[in-house]
């Protein structure tokens, strides 16, 4: 049991660190404030699904399924999320603070109630089932499943890690801290700053689509349930108990995160009953957790707040 719980925490504390620092580099770096990036989640996922998916038949509803290899569809969520990101962001990076994050949280939800309604995409609330997923082997012979995919989830979150770490650390990352400390000024010297915002959003979006596809084989499923805002409040939770413009924190954040969740589900209860009302407890304290940290932490409010 705990060998199971081990891999869990770094199977899922991976995947959702792909995207806490994916919002650390649009937040803390770029001043950007992104509450819709569970939808490049959802549009990698859904892209993996729908091109390694077998054709329609029976009494499924969606239109499309190419039945392609895994490696397609790990390509396909990378380009799904980065159009997904291209689409929005060009529009909704013309605004500003709490306005970006409503536009932000207004295409996701946009997104997800078209996923839950239009059935000719992905089965609507039913969601792709049986996703594919590659047979870990090694020389012809199977190993672990669950092994394999926790190794995974841990080497795209240090590619990912490594990536951002290495742009922060160049040129281009103190331009974008520049943009984040002072526009006006930013632009003054000569600096596209809205060619540069559009940037961060398309090179942040390609690791959580990849994380998306990775989720989509792990779970073998792609459902609108899995995409709700609930991921986005996790992730923000995550990133700001970490703390921000720190890659370790944003990573450590998630960790320390995922193992509350997976050790409060390991917790055995006598009746469904009790399990569902340890759910909604889990929920509120998490909720809890987010507001008190959002009140106390350095600075006590958003990123203007502290000028």
């Amino acid at each position: 049991m705990i060998v199971q719980l081990l891999l869990s925490v770094i199977t899922y504390g991976s995947l959702f660190a792909v995207i806490t620092l994916a919002l650390n580099l649009q937040y803390a770096r770029g001043g950007m404030i992104n509450f819709g990036i569970v939808a490049y989640l959802a549009a990698g996922a859904y892209a993996y699904a729908i091109v390694t998916q077998e054709p329609p038949s029976g009494l499924d509803q969606y239109l499309f399924g190419f039945d392609g290899p895994w490696w397609a569809g790990m390509i396909a969520a990378a380009l799904a999320a980065l159009l997904f990101a291209l689409v929005t962001g060009w529009p909704t990076l013309r605004l500003r603070g709490e306005y970006l994050a409503l536009t932000t949280f207004a295409f996701a939800e946009v997104f997800h109630s078209l996923l839950l309604n239009e059935r000719r995409i992905g089965n609507g609330s039913v969601g792709l089932s049986n996703v594919e997923r590659p047979v870990p082997e090694v020389a012809g012979i199977a190993i672990d499943e669950s092994g394999f995919f926790a190794v995974a989830a841990l080497a795209l979150m240090l590619v990912t890690l490594l990536v951002f770490h290495r742009l922060l650390a160049s040129p281009y990352g103190r331009v974008l801290d520049a943009i984040r400390d002072d526009e006006l000024a930013a632009s003054t010297v000569g600096k596209r700053v809205g060619r540069l915002r559009l940037q961060v959003f398309l090179i942040s979006a390609v690791p959580v689509g990849l994380a998306g596809a990775l989720y989509a084989m792990i779970t073998t499923l792609a459902s609108p349930s899995l995409f709700t805002a609930e991921v986005t409040f996790f992730v923000w939770i995550a990133l700001i108990l970490g703390g921000e413009r720190t890659i370790l924190g944003a990573v450590l954040g998630t960790f320390g995160l995922v193992l509350f969740e997976e050790l409060s589900r390991a917790v055995p209860f006598e009746s469904v009953r009790a399990a569902q009302v340890a759910a909604s407890v889990q929920h509120v304290l998490t909720g809890l957790l987010f507001i008190a940290l959002l009140r106390w932490r350095p600075g006590g409010g958003p990123k203007g707040d502290r000028s």
